[in-house]
């Protein structure tokens, strides 16, 4: 009598090489990914607004970020408009600062008071 349940786990992979891994990481990572999208004048127009709103009140905001085909996210007050990078720089809560690019703003909204 041949043991079936034995057999097939004779020809299972009992471990995986480090490159192995690491292709199947990457293989996943390029599954999640996503185009830029393409941003209309008036959400640009209401960015610019919430911004300079938030920037002559003190207030802190959360910024969606285009990163490399992810999103990502950063909260804090706008301390600075450079217009010839075209960047932001935003202090976040423990002082550290983030440089915004103007074309990665994907969603610009006032921080929850949470």
């Amino acid at each position: 009598m041949w043991n079936t349940e034995k057999d097939q786990n004779r020809w299972k992979m009992k471990f995986i090489l480090p490159e192995h891994n690491e292709a199947l990481r990457q293989l996943h990572l390029k599954k999640q990914k996503i185009d830029r999208p393409t941003l209309s004048p008036e959400q640009i127009e209401e960015f610019e607004y919430t911004i300079a709103t938030a920037m002559s009140e003190d207030l802190p905001l959360d910024f969606e970020l285009y990163d490399d085909g992810f999103v990502r996210e950063v909260n804090g007050r706008v301390v600075y408009v450079d217009h010839l990078r075209k960047e932001f720089r935003v202090k976040n809560n423990r002082d550290d600062t983030n440089f915004i690019k103007f074309a990665d703003i994907l969603n610009v909204k006032n921080a929850s008071s949470d």
